[in-house]
């Protein structure tokens, strides 16, 4: 064997030697760094649950001391606050309850209800009533001619209009009437209370959709009590608009599910903007913590038609807002409005801070 040959052999079976530990090396430094997850507030940080009476949304631990609450059926950030969940319901209690936030709210979707009507000690301003006590607690229905209506409210940017309310006391069953011309009629739709709501009170669906809806309470002489409390209008208001040749349209929503990146490194929500005409415009959201009272929002706009805008609305109740963006989308304010608009496919991140 030539000298040129041996040395050949031997510089072969040396490498063989080393490459395993090269390759263990490579592995351990890979394995290590990815193996240093993002600090969340909550294990899982990510998932679905009935929540505030809303059921299928999606709820992030973005840290301990930050969650945010999504809507899929319409594509919204709900609700953003620090202080975790209170848990009810038949996973977490054998409850009938729902899970609700705790702590300070920094943002709710500002047009997620239509009517809130939650102290009984006054009588809401824009209704009428007749017969009428108020309380500490609720409502009372004091005679057989009592009624109390509410003021009026539009549903027509909204989907899946709830009613919800309660009824203290026993054998309580209210008459429900609903008006879609402003009270001149009440035949579009009525219900009866049953004696033995959820524990945490009635839920009724709205099968009407017009200008100016009512609700007119009355009292059942079936029953021997007649109270109301806690009455609220909810709903999932069409915070995505579309707009061409000056038409504008509430495109709907078709929510594709999330995907995580690595076990708590980050999600994206992955959601459809579907067009009268079926056009689909993909929309892919990434939301992160920032320091303090805060969070980005990373969206990423694909299949956007040429000449045409789509546009989120951002407004919400809690504290006042500061949005910052960076990339293709810009702000607008119009009628006291806020939007994120879109009139290209691209990136945009939205920096958003809540302050008292």
């Amino acid at each position: 064997m030539s000298l040129k040959l041996f040395l050949a052999r031997r510089r072969s079976r040396a490498i063989a030697r080393i490459l395993p530990s090269v390759v263990i090396l490579s592995w351990f430094a890979t394995s290590t760094e990815t193996s240093i997850a993002a600090e969340r507030g909550r294990d899982p940080w990510v998932f679905r649950m009935i929540f505030e009476n809303r059921s299928r949304m999606l709820v992030m631990a973005l840290r301990s001391d930050l969650w945010a609450a999504y809507n899929p059926a319409n594509g919204s950030l709900y609700k953003v606050w620090n202080g975790g969940i209170e848990y009810h319901g038949k996973v977490y209690d054998f409850g009938q309850r729902n899970s609700k936030a705790l702590g300070q709210v920094y943002h709710r979707c500002e047009k997620s209800s239509l009517l809130e009507a939650t102290d009984e000690s006054v009588i809401p301003s824009g209704w009428t009533t007749e017969g009428i006590a108020t309380g500490a607690e609720s409502w009372t229905l004091t005679n057989s001619n009592s009624e109390l209506v509410t003021r009026s409210f539009d549903t027509r940017r909204y989907d899946q209009v709830m009613v919800t309310y309660r009824t203290p006391g026993g054998n309580n069953r209210l008459l429900v009437d609903v008006s879609t011309d402003n009270g001149l009629s009440w035949n579009a739709q009525t219900w009866m209370s049953i004696d033995a709501p959820a524990e945490d009170g009635h839920q009724k669906r709205l099968a009407v959709t017009a200008e100016q809806v009512k609700l007119r309470f009355r009292r059942n002489t079936t029953g021997s009590t007649a109270t109301l409390a806690d009455l609220v209008v909810m709903g999932d208001y069409q915070v995505w608009s579309f707009q061409k040749d000056g038409q504008m349209v509430f495109p709907k929503v078709d929510w594709r599910g999330y995907r995580l990146s690595g076990q708590t490194d980050g999600v994206t929500l992955l959601y459809d903007l579907i067009l009268p005409d079926e056009t689909r415009i993909s929309v892919a959201e990434t939301p992160e913590q920032v320091v303090g009272a805060g969070m980005t929002r990373k969206f990423e706009i694909l299949g956007l038609p040429a000449d045409s805008r789509v546009s989120l609305e951002l407004d919400g109740t809690g504290y006042q807002a500061a949005h910052q963006l960076a990339g293709a989308g810009s702000l607008r304010t119009e009628n006291d409005d806020t939007f994120l608009d879109f009139v290209t496919d691209g990136s945009s991140t939205l920096t958003t801070t809540w302050t008292p």
